[in-house]
């Protein structure tokens, strides 16, 4: 585990054409993807697993789909490595947390930190 290759990537929707194999671990923000849709980051390699959190899911779930899609985050991580990796459970969709359990254990984050001009659309 001393030399991990780590790639942290904003999205703006799934578009992942940048991202390469050569990634141990993938931080994903604003893959703009629900709790149905985000099984699309499973194609993106048998190699890898993810850990996927969906702000959006809150919205549908409400019927409230007005605008564009947003946020969403994931940490995909290198099959080899998945064994020692496990989720922290968070109440917050805009952040994924994964532990992985090692001589020391290191938690890797993924979080989406929406812009807030305080207008009206902005609150919820």
């Amino acid at each position: 585990m001393a030399n991990l290759n780590i790639l942290s990537l904003n999205c703006h929707g799934y578009n992942l054409r940048r991202v390469n194999n050569n990634s141990d671990v993938i931080l994903l923000q604003e893959t703009w993807l629900t709790d149905c849709t985000c099984s699309i980051l499973d194609n993106l390699s048998n190699d890898f697993i993810v850990f996927h959190s969906s702000v959006m899911q809150d919205k549908i779930s409400k019927n409230v789909i007005v605008g564009k899609p947003f946020g969403g985050t994931a940490v995909i991580v290198r099959k080899l490595l998945a064994g020692r990796c496990c989720r922290i459970a968070t109440d917050n969709p805009r952040v994924t947390f994964v532990c992985m359990k090692s001589s020391g254990d290191v938690v890797f984050s993924s979080v989406y930190m929406s812009w807030n001009d305080r207008s009206i659309r902005h609150i919820g």
